[in-house]
């Protein structure tokens, strides 16, 4: 990984004020969460943007759990080796959160989940997707010569764990798919739709409600998007948050962060409510306010090293 520039400058702000205003954001008719309620569950997937890298202060950390806290599930992307933030991180989420993550990967990252103990439990099945030989080879795009770019596994393997929320029994996997080479995007993005469709009528674990979620550095979810195009050959559903003009990225043009599942296996277990939590549209006004001109640049140089570069997705599903 690879942090942002810390600013070089001071910004001092009242953490009161900034939760209230988070609090009064996400309850927007525009933006509405919905609550914890004992007949639904609400997954979240959020890139925490070089989190252990950048050197966030306890009240940032504040923050930061602030806006995760009225999620049950939250898978994450961009963990660092040291995990002293994430620590403290989990330190600040009220009510039983617990964690699970994976080793580092490429470009040094971790994925995990957090989850609250009170609404969640994992099933037993925690697992990277590492395929087989035989199974790499089988991996090609049509137009691409196998020789050209050959699919030789995940840079970062997608880290699957089961869970059960009530009368919802499901599999999560959480994937950062790669960035900088299309070609191998594409490949990670058949070799994972085309690994899910093959499991989800399989007898034992991972099956049925298969749900993918994190980072597919995808731009647009639609048809004619390389990486929607693969993911939707297989069956996936990627459905589109109500959120209106507001992407994942801090830019708010692109759809990096999603969501997919089998409409077959999940669509009746999917509320139907699908949303971005804009968090910098809440945070740190009076910055926003003084960064006139060319300076907004110092706003945005702020928020992605202090908070994250990517907002939080998040889905309503029933238990």
């Amino acid at each position: 990984m690879r942090p942002h520039r810390k600013p070089r400058f001071d910004y001092r702000f009242d953490l009161e004020e900034e939760i209230a205003r988070l609090r009064e954001h996400r309850a927007l008719p525009s933006r509405a969460i919905p609550q914890r309620r004992d007949d639904n569950i609400l997954i979240a997937t959020w890139n925490l943007t070089n989190f252990g890298l950048q050197k966030r202060q306890e009240e940032h950390l504040r923050l930061m759990a602030e806006i995760m806290k009225p999620f049950d599930i939250v898978a994450v992307q961009e963990v660092a080796d040291d995990l002293e933030q994430f620590e403290r991180l989990h330190a600040h989420l009220e009510g039983e959160w617990r964690y699970l993550f994976t080793d580092i990967a490429g470009n040094n990252e971790r994925l995990g989940y957090l989850y609250r103990k009170d609404r969640v439990r994992p099933t037993g099945l925690a697992a990277e997707l590492a395929m087989r030989g035989y199974e790499r080879r089988s991996i090609v795009i049509e137009g691409m010569e196998p020789e050209e770019a050959p699919f030789t596994g995940f840079n970062r393997n997608p880290y699957m764990v089961g869970f059960q929320s009530g009368d919802f029994t499901f599999s999560i996997v959480n994937v950062h798919l790669y960035w900088s080479n299309i070609a191998l995007r594409r490949l990670e993005t058949k070799a994972l739709a085309k690994w899910a469709k093959s499991r989800i009528r399989r007898a034992g674990p991972p099956n049925n409600d298969i749900i993918l979620i994190g980072d597919f550095n995808m731009p647009h979810v639609r048809p004619g998007d390389p990486i929607y195009d693969e993911l939707a050959e297989y069956g996936l559903s990627l459905p589109k948050h109500t959120t209106n003009l507001v992407g994942t990225n801090l830019a708010g043009d692109s759809d990096y962060d999603q969501i997919a599942f089998f409409p077959s296996r999940t669509d009746e277990d999917f509320a139907g409510r699908m949303g971005v939590f804009d968090f910098d549209n809440a945070l740190f006004k009076e910055l926003w306010a003084l960064s006139t001109g060319r300076r907004k640049k110092h706003f945005f140089q702020y928020m992605r090293y202090y908070i994250a570069d990517h907002r939080l997705l998040w889905a309503e599903f029933k238990r």
